[in-house]
């Protein structure tokens, strides 16, 4: 029995303590957040498998407190073909989403030199008066600009059929005037379902957004009525030309993963399961 107790000691001195002191337990993302990876219990250790549950939730840098959500409990899988596998629950993108959006940074400009050259799109006031007269003729020869923001925290919905982000926008859009100051034309809301393609990439998440639905709700207007399906068209096109491509050049930096350094994946398996992804994989350490 002493025998054994200096073995587990040693082993647990050898590997297990150099192992979390290696694990990141916190992560600067930019500016604006962080993720905190705490240990939520101690380890639990038995023959075949080292179990570790961690927080995995996004805090404010500015100000942190705690979400007005709970995570929800996980049905991890018994099966453990690979060697490692990680669960990340809808909890940890929601906060999230929660922490930028709080932030004031879930917001884009669109200009005219940001749609492609060929298309036959424009942010123009000569473009958008063949739908709406009253713009050209009040704001002749004008550019336009589109100022989207996202009004509240947006939810992303993880289920065995995939990934499905809902975040209510909003579009401000402005004639800018000869001496470059803004004029305000109307006010759009915007419902969205988004389809997001998540996976790693130098033992980092990251993600790709694709646009499913959009439809819009005329909230004012300061030229006058019209009808709010007329813009139906430019918006399908601007939202996956203009907007999706910034946010997806943002997901593809990615996020770390809690992982110890020097630890490299392959054979990675991504699933799709009711609340959370569960990530497996085999592992290279040296």
């Amino acid at each position: 029995m002493e025998n054994i107790c200096e073995v587990i000691t040693s082993s647990v001195s050898s590997k297990l303590e150099p192992y979390f002191q290696t694990l990141t337990m916190t992560a600067k993302i930019d500016n604006v957040a962080g993720i905190d990876y705490s240990l939520l219990t101690p380890p639990t250790v038995t023959a075949e498998t080292l179990d570790v549950q961690l927080k995995g939730e996004f805090f404010s840098l500015a100000h942190r407190s705690p979400p007005p959500f709970a995570p929800p409990a996980l049905a991890f899988p018994t099966d453990h073909d690979l060697m490692v596998y990680l669960g990340i629950s809808d909890y940890f993108f929601n906060t999230a989403g929660l922490v930028y959006q709080q932030s004031g940074v879930l917001n884009l400009t669109l200009k005219d030199d940001m749609i492609p050259k060929e298309s036959k799109f424009r942010l123009t006031t000569k473009f958008f008066g063949t739908l709406i007269p009253q713009v050209a003729t009040m704001f002749p020869d004008m550019k336009v600009q589109l100022l989207l923001w996202v009004s509240s925290p947006p939810r992303l919905t993880i289920s065995p059929s995939g990934l499905a982000l809902t975040p209510a926008l909003e579009t401000q859009a402005f004639a800018v005037l000869p001496n470059s100051s803004l004029a305000p034309l109307f006010l759009l809301g915007m419902s969205t379902n988004i389809s997001v393609e998540v996976g790693t990439r130098s033992n980092r998440l990251v993600g790709e957004l694709s646009l499913d639905k959009l439809l819009l709700e005329l909230k004012h207007s300061d030229i006058g009525p019209f009808s709010v399906e007329l813009l139906q068209t430019i918006m399908n096109y601007v939202v996956p030309a203009a907007v999706l491509p910034k946010l997806n050049e943002r997901l593809q930096k990615g996020i770390p993963l809690p992982l110890p350094d020097h630890m490299q994946l392959f054979n990675l398996e991504l699933q799709s399961r009711q609340d959370f992804l569960l990530f497996g994989a085999d592992v290279h350490y040296g």
